[in-house]
């Protein structure tokens, strides 16, 4: 039955049963010996032809793009699909949307399109005059877009006013990232640039030797640079002094995953590899702890656990010290990845729709009252489990108390299937 001609209303009494007559997309005994065990899973309400390409995590929602401009979103806590609409041409790809309050930012290569975070209601729509390069990050106040034309453009996101803007040395197609007072923008060229993030005031510059298109990341410990000069960089957010540079065998197109003590880098030519960093290291020393040759994506840390995707698309866990491989998982074809750092989740993906959530042995399963909290519109008293989250917990779960998608006490284990939980837009109304 297709989504685009039938309203689909959800129901709590409807999710139940599906969790009974679905079988498990990944097999649960390769799981628990991985130390893993089934959270959730969907499967996405797909047309018929429509197929997944994009899915990004951005705090308590998963979006998913499929190839003719749909955007489906789901509540990363529950696996309850929220809303579903036509958004993009079928010529555009998703980029990674952002989050201000209650409202999704999502950045096409011709405008900004702002919708109701948790109902998928448009609000707002802003033409862009410039060639956008990428998604955009926003700080609340302001929407920082990078432009293909070098230029970092800013807005206000009340009023959709362009506020400042400022030139780099060539185009910017990957994301900028706020730290402290600046925003660090990445070019591509050999150079990253921070500057007030209000006032635009040059803050400083890093060269590198290649290209810049990775996406920026930014932890404690400071900015992270994966150049294509086939280097990592790792920069002093406040003067922009390179603390280490870890050389690599192949240019590097994708950002590291990084936690506290390690960084974990994708090449080409290597895989996996685990670096070394933190505060006690020396200026320009980063010794590599371990290289994955496998690996591909990193999904998530977990106490001494490295879960990672291979290649070929098993699901590894992966011993954090040294890189032995502890046990592997087939993935049954889900093989688009969704990294989180924040909290011990491995979420996948498959092209034709499902979706599959696996956290932690031990941790408490799904309640109805997570699933309840997931469906009830915004205002109406109680949000989702993310957004208040239980104030007592047992002794045992102490080390998940700021767990974003911990769960309360113990219930009936819910997840499976989702159905949509708003009326469908009709495909015509798309451009």
């Amino acid at each position: 039955m297709s989504p685009s001609r039938v309203c689909v209303w959800t129901l709590l009494a409807c999710v139940v049963p599906y969790v009974y007559a679905q079988d498990d997309f990944l097999a649960p005994e390769p799981l628990h010996a991985a130390g893993l065990t089934k959270y959730w899973q969907l499967r996405l309400p797909l047309d018929r032809g429509q197929e997944v390409l994009d899915a990004y995590v951005v705090d308590d929602q998963v979006y998913l793009g499929t190839q003719d401009g749909y955007v489906y979103a789901v509540d990363a806590t529950t696996g309850v699909l929220r809303w579903v609409r036509p958004v993009l041409r079928s010529t555009h790809r998703l980029r990674r949307p952002c989050h201000a309050d209650d409202r999704t930012i999502i950045v096409t290569p011709v405008d900004v399109e702002i919708y109701g975070r948790r109902t998928g209601d448009p609000l707002e729509r802003w033409e862009l005059r410039f060639p956008c390069g990428g998604a955009a990050i926003t700080d609340g106040r302001r929407l920082y877009i990078g432009g293909l034309d070098a230029r970092l453009h800013v807005f206000d996101l009340e009023t959709g006013q362009i506020l400042w803007r400022v030139l780099v040395d060539g185009p910017i197609p990957a994301l900028p990232v706020l730290v402290g007072n600046n925003v660090v923008i990445p070019s591509e060229s050999v150079s990253v640039y921070a500057c007030h993030h209000v006032t635009k005031a040059f803050a400083w510059q890093v060269n590198t030797t290649g290209y810049n298109t990775a996406d920026l990341v930014a932890d404690d410990n400071g900015v992270y640079i994966a150049s294509q000069d086939q280097s990592l960089y790792l920069i002093n957010p406040e003067f922009g002094q390179v603390k280490w540079r870890v050389r690599f065998g192949s240019p590097l197109r994708e950002p590291p995953f990084v936690s506290p003590t390690v960084a974990l880098q994708y090449s080409a030519a290597e895989g996996i590899v685990a670096i070394e960093t933190g505060a006690g290291l020396e200026i320009g020393s980063a010794p590599v702890r371990w290289r994955l040759a496998e690996g591909r994506r990193v999904l998530t840390l977990h106490e001494n656990t490295v879960y990672v995707l291979a290649r070929d698309g098993t699901l590894l866990a992966v011993n954090a010290a040294d890189g032995t491989v502890r046990q592997t998982v087939s993935t049954n074809g889900l093989h688009i990845a969704l990294p989180i750092r924040e909290h011990p989740t491995v979420l996948l993906a498959g092209s034709d729709g499902r979706m599959f959530c696996a956290r932690p042995l031990g941790v408490p399963p799904l309640r109805a009252e997570d699933i309840r909290g997931a469906l009830r519109p915004p205002g109406s008293g109680s949000e989702s489990s993310t957004a208040s989250p239980p104030t007592t917990r047992p002794a045992a779960e102490a080390s998940r108390a700021n767990d974003p998608l911990a769960t309360g006490e113990r219930g009936v284990p819910l997840g499976g299937k989702s159905n949509v939980t708003r009326a469908l837009e009709g495909r015509e109304s798309r451009e």
